[in-house]
């Protein structure tokens, strides 16, 4: 423990965040949270009037650059003998999780850290305060603020710039100055304003405020289930921390929520099928989440009194399906010229698939054979049941939105950090899940239609 008189005021103001403050600085191998790694970790942890520090080289297990050594201070025979980040991620994660973080240009430290705890396959987050945003916030009237210009201006006084505890120490005694400067009051208002996301509200169930702190703040699913374990709200995250705080303060009613079950995932694609499979487990229906109307139409074909498919379009909810769905249109006028494209490209009879412009005599010739384009046999009962059979197989050809002349693929996502990798067969807008049976969601165009356009080298087109 650190004697906590250095920092009264910061103490004071930290207490009314409602949870441990960390102020932490990390230096590294560059600046690329994929390829970089951490050199080395420290911070001060504020809890109520203890505050704690940790200071540690780390092992990056890559060479640091000559620049970078130059830079910090931190050169590859001071961390030989260093730990690397897994054998220290236990104890880093039980002295981090549950806290507020705070560092010089958060997004830095943060996304390090959060990269080298998935590495470990470890799930971490945490809200953030970004003190470079802070001090823009509160002194306005100054250009820069960057931590060398923090410290020349408020004349603090610092060890080695760039090695971590310097920094942090240096950061600390920046923030007292600044709340007594300004007043308690006014520090927390503008560093609460500043958080991402906002912190928790307050009164949660104890189960549920720690299962949220023990969230990762990337692609997974989350299952709301209230205190007698029946669900109340499913949903896929790209950031799951980040949206299920973000979800809590949009949707009060779900503060009433008991738990949760997190399913983390490689991507997004696995989040939309590890959603429909918590979805399913507890008998909860994803169209409950929403009662807006579905955005998309797909086609289906079914029986008339005579046994013959006629085609309707219908709209496609979100939910598991036995069958794919034919086709993917974003309003049934796109659907319906679509179907009458495909019917004339298959040479399918539209009197017999249902598909006659409105208010057109069913007793008249049919405006197909009338023009030469069908020979008339529709009406034989063989060619009805070779009909049959031809639509059922030609229907996987309805066009999906945009997936260009793509049918059916295989994605593959890629965990960057841990390696896990995962294939994925999706046709008509749908994706296959692992029983044979379909699932459609309403984000999941859009999650296709990024793949398509940022990640063409994952996608196999099978037709």
């Amino acid at each position: 423990m650190m004697d906590t008189t250095r920092w009264p005021q910061l103490a004071a103001a930290f207490s009314a965040f409602r949870r441990p403050v960390v102020i932490i600085d990390l230096e590294a191998t560059g600046g690329n949270p994929y390829t970089d790694r951490i050199t080395e970790i420290a911070f001060l942890r504020f809890d109520g009037n203890e505050v704690s520090s940790y200071r540690q080289l780390v092992n990056p297990q890559r060479n640091i650059p000559e620049f970078v050594s130059n830079l910090t201070g931190i050169d590859d025979e001071m961390v030989a003998d260093a730990p690397p980040f897994a054998d220290l991620s236990d104890d880093l994660l039980h002295r981090l999780r549950g806290t507020l973080l705070l560092a010089h240009n958060s997004k830095f430290d943060y996304t390090f850290l959060r990269h080298e705890f998935s590495r470990c396959r470890l799930s971490y987050a945490a809200p953030t305060l970004c003190t470079v945003q802070l001090s823009r916030r509160l002194y306005p009237q100054f250009f820069k603020h960057n931590l060398d210009s923090i410290i020349e201006r408020h004349q603090i006084a610092v060890g080695s710039r760039h090695r971590a505890m310097n920094d942090v120490l240096a950061l600390a005694d920046y923030l007292e100055l600044t709340a007594a400067s300004h007043g308690i009051l006014p520090f927390v208002e503008q560093g609460s304003a500043l958080t991402l996301p906002k912190l928790p509200p307050v009164g949660l169930h104890p189960e549920l405020a720690g299962q949220l702190d023990a969230l990762s703040d990337s692609d997974g699913a989350l299952l709301w289930l209230d205190s007698d374990g029946l669900p109340l709200y499913a949903d896929a995250h790209a950031k799951t921390f980040r949206e299920a705080v973000e979800l809590l303060h949009r949707n009060p009613a779900l503060q009433q929520a008991a738990s949760l079950r997190f399913l983390p995932a490689v991507g997004p694609l696995h989040a939309l099928m590890l959603k429909a499979k918590l979805s399913a487990e507890h008998g909860f229906r994803p169209s409950e989440n929403d009662v807006r109307p579905t955005d998309y139409f797909t086609v289906r074909f079914h029986p008339n009194e005579k046994g013959k498919l006629q085609a309707q379009i219908r709209p496609l909810s979100d939910g598991l399906y036995p069958d794919r769905p034919n086709g993917l249109f974003l309003h049934k006028k796109a659907a319906k010229r679509a179907l009458d494209a495909w019917a004339r490209e298959q040479q399918f009879c539209p009197a017999e698939l249902n598909i006659l412009p409105p208010g057109y005599d069913r007793n008249a010739p049919c405006p197909v054979a009338a023009v030469g384009r069908c020979q008339g046999q529709c009406g034989n009962i063989g060619e009805a049941a070779r009909q049959r059979q031809r639509i059922e197989t030609a229907a996987r050809l309805l066009p999906v939105a945009d997936w260009g002349k793509a049918h059916q693929i295989e994605i593959c996502e890629t965990d960057t950090l841990n390696g896990r990798r995962l294939s994925f067969h999706c046709a008509g807008g749908a994706l296959q899940m692992p029983d044979g049976s379909w699932y459609f969601d309403r984000k999941l165009p859009a999650v296709f239609k990024e793949k398509f356009r940022a990640h063409r080298n994952d996608i196999a087109v099978s037709f």
